[in-house]
């Protein structure tokens, strides 16, 4: 309780004593690119891989407590799901391995507090994603063996909270972080095995945590 007391009584100090540093900035565009990470952390993905995350984005400082932006992105993740046994005296052995691919399209609120040049800041916005399946699946049983690809692509949607925080090396250039958790809707890709119906269902919940490199004009 004493070291919670200290930092916040730290935290107000540094709240008054520092002036802000980008007070003077409203009504700026700025432009973003975040390269990162993507963490699932749904049970749907328990087996996939940390993948790549980037983004793009486009905003508006609209004064030095607000801003809303337009983001473009791409993530991905995989995973294989290996399986054998024996089924009415069938012996098989089956392989599934499976690329995700995401591109999001997002809208972004932030609400921004400035601390000499430093700038913190809480998100949260709301997105379309463009999810794309790729699974390949090998099953053998009885000496026989079926390899085939299956495809699809589905737009769902979702929400995203976070917080971050940036730098300003000068008025017009500055670096950050930036960390999000992400809420969606449940994708449904399906496609056909041999024609056998093949069905994935998953959400895409899960950490978006990237660096900022930002540029205002």
């Amino acid at each position: 309780m004493k070291t919670t007391r200290f930092v916040l009584l730290i935290s107000l100090m540094l709240v008054f004593l520092f002036p802000s540093y980008v007070s003077a900035q409203e009504n700026i565009f700025y432009l973003t690119v975040k390269p990162g990470l993507y963490s699932p952390q749904t049970n749907d993905l328990e087996d996939f891989d940390t993948g790549f995350n980037g983004e793009i984005s486009f905003g508006r400082q609209y004064n030095k407590n607000f801003a809303a932006e337009m983001g473009l992105g791409y993530f991905t993740t995989k995973g294989e799901q290996r399986s054998s046994g024996r089924v009415n005296g069938i012996t098989y052995s089956a392989t599934a391995d499976e690329q995700i691919t995401v591109v999001p399209v997002t809208l972004t609120l932030k609400g921004i507090y400035p601390i000499n040049k430093w700038e913190l800041f809480a998100l949260g916005g709301i997105g379309a994603y463009i999810v794309s399946g790729d699974l390949k699946l090998n099953i053998a049983a009885n000496g026989l063996s079926i390899s085939d690809t299956v495809e699809d692509t589905k737009t769902i949607f979702g929400a995203h909270l976070g917080l971050g925080v940036h730098y300003n090396i000068t008025p017009t250039f500055f670096v950050g972080v930036e960390g999000k958790y992400l809420l969606t809707s449940e994708a449904k890709l399906k496609g056909e095995l041999s024609t056998i119906p093949v069905e994935a269902k998953f959400n895409l919940n899960g950490i978006l945590a990237t660096a900022v490199i930002g540029l205002r004009f």
